[in-house]
């Protein structure tokens, strides 16, 4: 989750907010062409027309179906390299932490967060999105690489299912928004662990339904999700697991800024446009490490309504910021970390009382 900063020449031109399409990802793509077609792999990934068996378990090969055909995944993989941002999450529930993790460049990342890191006794070998290193991949001998939540492109899968099998996005879905269930049933049933994917899932909706219920003011509330990156505004779109965690809590996305992100990830938003974001009842920001005080002072971002009245949240995707991570993930580990967390600080903010102090999730 790459994003622009205004130290960065590399984030600055990375992407689309916390987004997940880094151009960064595409540099391995050298390493494996050097290596050609000669990874000839044996339980290299197949394209199966076959259907799944009936309540496929763990002690059978499993088909998998995903934006790039269907991979057959042997039984009981054990050694699994999680290229999707948020996979480790789902392997670490279903009992399989993965033997390694894509992580971004630079030390405000981190793939470890307080709801998954004590499946960790040592930390997970890290493989760098913007360069992964191909030696470094076939060294760890996986069984399974996974990019469920991912944005893998068609030639990325073929070369890395020269190593091994690959389960990429699901199909129907943009890239990097694998919905909550989608994911967790994939990952599930890649590992023949299906029941206790539903029961996770199942789990998580049970949580957040009891969310629902303890806080009915939530309901038919309007919430903007915003981004600043140095002069750069952005607004996330609705389909984001940061914006479905206020939407599944029963707030409404704007229409105007919905229509503004389209299907994309995010969208760049004028500073002459801001006062659509003010209008919000609440308004999620997320800005640079250290630079929550001065996005507060910028003239514009104070002078907005929802600002003045208090009605804003500020986190800044550091890696320290556990609340904003747990809701950007929006998984089934996260999740119950951001209820506990975020939730709290929301009340705060639309009590109605602007001298109610709303935390920084960080600064």
């Amino acid at each position: 989750m790459i994003r622009p900063t205004a130290g960065s020449a590399l984030r600055a031109t990375s992407q689309k907010s916390f987004g997940r399409q880094s151009f960064g990802r595409r540099g391995f793509l050298t390493g494996l062409g050097a290596l050609g077609m000669a990874l000839a792999v044996p339980g290299c990934a197949k394209e199966d027309s076959k259907p799944s068996p009936a309540g496929a378990t763990g002690s059978v090969d499993r088909v998998i179906e995903h934006a790039y055909g269907k991979t057959t995944v042997p039984k009981d993989p054990k050694r699994i390299v999680a290229l999707g941002q948020t996979d480790i999450d789902v392997l670490v529930a279903l009992g399989v932490p993965p033997v390694a993790v894509g992580v971004f460049s630079g030390d405000w990342y981190s793939p470890l967060h307080p709801w998954n890191k004590a499946a960790f006794p040592k930390n997970p070998d890290f493989l760098d999105f913007e360069e992964y290193s191909i030696e470094k991949i076939l060294a760890l001998k996986p069984d399974l690489i996974t990019g469920v939540m991912g944005g893998m492109t068609k030639k990325e899968y073929d070369k890395l299912s020269s190593i091994c099998p690959v389960v990429a996005q699901p199909k129907g879905f943009t890239d990097w928004n694998a919905p909550l269930e989608q994911q967790t049933r994939m990952l599930a049933t890649a590992l023949g662990r299906e029941d206790k994917g539903k029961t996770l899932v199942d789990g998580v909706a049970g949580q957040v339904k009891a969310a629902v219920a303890a806080n009915p003011g939530f309901a038919g509330l309007t919430v903007a999700i915003a981004e600043c990156w140095g002069d750069t505004f952005k607004v996330i779109g609705p389909a984001t697991p940061r914006s479905k965690f206020f939407t599944n809590l029963g707030f409404k996305s704007l229409p105007e800024l919905d229509a503004l992100v389209g299907t994309a990830y995010s969208a760049d938003i004028s500073s002459e446009k801001l006062s659509l974001i003010g209008a919000a009842d609440l308004v999620l920001w997320t800005t640079d490490g250290g630079q929550v005080e001065a996005l507060k002072k910028n003239p514009v971002v104070s002078g907005l309504k929802s600002t003045k009245e208090g009605r804003s949240l500020w986190s800044t995707g550091m890696k320290v910021d556990s609340a904003f991570w747990s809701m950007d993930w929006g998984t089934v580990l996260s999740l119950p970390y951001a209820i506990e967390h975020v939730i709290p600080q929301i009340k705060a903010a639309i009590d109605g009382n602007t001298s109610t102090k709303v935390e920084n999730f960080s600064s």
